[in-house]
């Protein structure tokens, strides 16, 4: 009974080694289980080479169970490894030994083991296992041990024709703790290095594993064992599939046979295999253990890395960018351009065969043209063209070019391009766009027959549909053409609108309707006064409606209701053109009711306001001076913004980023100023034969003998730019 005891012991002993060092000190109890559970090269090889694990290839779990016939030393094992993505693997196992001895003392362990692989490249993997060691003798002595391993796996024959061939090394049991024992002696736990290969070939029919395991590499004279050399073979045939037999020579010298039964793409599983071993210990020494046997679980279920990297590539590749994308496009509806800019640069830059990438190009230049910086939106169009020459886009880029030169006055340039564009893209969308630019430019120049056949080739439903028809109008008008002028104006009001772009155009095609009307041969001076009644008051042509209304009035001889509106004209709009004329009305009105009092005052103020333009040439020489000088500073801002946003947000470009607005903001700022002092200028201008016509009405009425007031002749303004919606 006592030697009986005595073998148990000595037995729990040596499991308790073996389960945290992969090979225990040599002794003549020794048992390597490793031989059994945990194979390099096989389901789960954390144990022997903690770099073995990167060849896993979904989520798996193990199970197994180790027993001696009549149950003096057993142990469970359980394992998982969770592959996180190509490089990344991460594994967890979990021992536990019992050998119960007579008089209800046991010997037990638990033994956890935390593994980390990484694949470095495409055929090498590094490993790294934290071993923790619980330990519980007879419930006489507690100890908690900590240790490491360390491997590498090479797979040098990985999609080779020849087969399936991994070598690995691992060097074990680094931190080589102390265990004591109850009988006041101690060991280390021993140092091994562990050469493990393992080939698959014969279109996957055969199955062989080798491992050389040097035992206690690193140690002292103090140390029981010695510097030992093991080694151990398997070979495992497969009959069919699913069924394989095998035979094994563990390191301790003991043939072992077995069985592994397979399974793939099951309904819940898609890897489920079932391995049963078996051996006598005392075939070829005697260990006193006879029958040993071991069975082992397996299942893997999941994505496999090639499904997650799939998933994460696709996601990367399509939904990332188209994430992205759309999130640049609401910035860009939202008139964010810097950030729109800036977002579509991104896109470029980190998803280059993204599907929209070409039109990411565009809107980054169009936020870029939308806080008029040209000098940089004019170099991502010609970058474009060089990008993508195979581009749907191809066309808008050219089209835009010569839409920038439109905005700069460059009319020769712009008109160049258009040549150029109508021969190569003569059949695109954008042609519709190109023909509404040129036949602006040729309405500049004063020909208007070559405006009204460019954008008479516009259609309905275009963009530009509206502003072609009301410029063809004013065209018409200019060349005595008053029915093709009305047929263009009503063409306006009939449409229904989309946007306040369309609807402001369609309110000043409904005042010069009222002006032809008004000023026909036989005027309709009520058709004309239903035109001007149909704007809306958020118009900006209202103050034109109220104004005609009120020559409306005079022309039916009622000056008190015609005065009412030209006063609502001086009272609430007095920054407006037509605030003289408003007083002229009532110079004319007060003549009729013969308030000569109040007409001398009215006619007067019609002609001190009148008789300096409304913008100084003064004012204009010193605003085109300022932005003159702010030009070459913008230039170099546009440079620096472009490059920005060609840049991905690091943390150091987005404080660039961040530390440049102020100062686009204010470029911007004091463009848009300008632009709205340009445009009051030109108002100004083409209010010149208005200014000239109200100081002669104003001047004749004044003198005397008293004149009559001469007939309304209201003056027409064709809004040259493009009102419509951003594309």
């Amino acid at each position: 009974m006592v030697l009986r005891t005595s073998f148990i012991k000595a037995a729990a002993i040596g499991l308790a080694v073996a389960s945290t060092s992969s090979f225990a000190k040599a002794t003549d109890t020794q048992y390597q289980q490793n031989d059994w559970f945990a194979e390099f090269g096989g389901n789960t090889s954390m144990y022997v080479n903690p770099a073995g694990i990167s060849e896993a290839d979904q989520l798996e779990f193990s199970a197994a169970f180790f027993s001696s016939t009549g149950g003096e030393a057993s142990q469970e094992y359980v394992s998982l490894t969770y592959p996180i993505d190509y490089k990344h693997t991460l594994g967890i196992s979990l021992f536990e030994n019992d050998a119960p001895i007579e008089g209800g003392e046991s010997y037990s362990e638990i033994a956890a083991q935390f593994g980390y692989a990484y694949r470095l490249f495409h055929l090498l993997s590094l490993g790294v296992n934290l071993d923790v060691l619980y330990i519980n003798q007879f419930d006489k002595n507690y100890q908690l041990k900590v240790n490491a391993d360390v491997g590498m796996s090479w797979n040098p024959l990985a999609s080779s024709k020849y087969g399936y061939l991994l070598i690995g090394v691992a060097m074990q049991n680094h931190l080589a703790p102390t265990v004591s024992e109850t009988n006041g002696d101690a060991y280390k736990i021993p140092i091994n290095l562990n050469l493990s290969l393992f080939y698959r070939g014969f279109n996957r029919l055969l199955e062989l594993k080798a491992e050389f395991s040097v035992l206690n590499l690193i140690h002292d004279s103090k140390d029981r064992g010695k510097c030992d050399l093991e080694m151990s073979f398997s070979l495992t045939y497969y009959l069919f599939s699913h069924l394989g037999i095998r035979a094994r020579f563990t390191k301790e010298g003991n043939p072992v046979l077995g069985a592994t039964i397979k399974f793939k793409d099951l309904s819940i599983f898609r890897y489920l295999a079932f391995d049963f071993e078996m051996s006598h210990d005392d075939l070829w020494a005697k260990k006193n253990r006879g029958f040993v046997w071991a069975v082992k679980l397996t299942t893997r279920f999941g994505d496999t890395r090639e499904e997650k990297v799939g998933e994460e590539r696709y996601r990367r590749l399509k939904i990332q960018p188209e994430n992205d994308y759309y999130a640049a496009k609401s910035l860009f509806l939202n008139r964010q351009f810097l950030d729109a800019a800036y977002a579509f640069g991104e896109i470029q830059t980190k998803y280059p065969t993204f599907r929209l990438v070409d039109q990411a190009a565009f809107y980054e230049a169009k936020s870029f043209e939308n806080l008029r910086m040209h000098k940089a939106a004019r170099e991502i169009y010609r970058d474009a063209i060089k990008r993508y020459p195979q581009s749907d886009q191809l066309a808008k880029y050219h089209f835009q070019l010569m839409n920038i030169d439109y905005k700069e006055g460059r009319y020769t340039e712009a008109l160049n391009k258009y040549q150029i564009f109508a021969q190569k893209f003569g059949k695109s969308d954008a042609k519709a766009d190109a023909d509404y630019v040129a036949g602006q430019i040729k309405f500049e120049q004063g020909l208007y027959k070559e405006s009204i056949d460019l954008h008479t080739s516009i259609p309905p439903g275009n963009a530009n549909y509206f502003y072609a028809r009301y410029t063809m109008g004013i065209a018409n008008s200019r060349m005595g053409k008053f029915d093709e002028a009305e047929n263009c104006f009503r063409a306006i009001t009939e449409l229904p609108v989309s946007n306040k772009s369309e609807h402001d155009i369609q309110n000043a095609a409904k005042v010069k309707l009222g002006h032809l009307f008004f000023s026909a041969e036989k005027p309709d001076i009520a058709a004309a006064a239903q035109m001007y009644g149909l704007v809306q008051k958020e118009s900006p042509v209202f103050d034109e409606a109220m104004l005609g209304i009120a020559w409306a009035f005079i022309k039916a001889n009622k000056p008190d209701e015609a005065i009412k509106y030209a006063k609502w004209i001086i009272n609430n709009l007095p920054e407006s053109f037509l605030v003289s004329e408003a007083y002229l009305v009532m110079g004319y009105c007060n003549y009729i009711k013969k308030n000569y009092q109040d007409a001398l005052e009215a006619l007067n103020q019609a002609e001190n306001r009148t008789e300096q333009p409304f913008v100084s040439v003064a004012s204009r020489d010193s605003a085109r001076l300022a932005y003159d000088a702010m030009q070459s500073q913008l230039d170099s801002v546009q440079v620096f913004a472009l490059d920005l946003a060609r840049q991905l947000p690091t943390p150091r470009v987005e404080s660039k980023r961040k530390a440049l607005r102020p100062t686009i903001d204010k470029l911007h700022q004091a463009i848009e100023d300008f632009a709205k002092f340009f445009q009051r200028a030109i108002l100004s201008d083409r209010f010149e034969s208005n200014r000239k016509r109200i100081l002669d009405d104003a001047g004749f009425t004044l003198s005397p003998p008293r004149g009559h007031p001469r007939p309304y002749r209201p003056y027409d303004n064709p809004p040259l730019e493009d009102l419509s919606d951003l594309e």
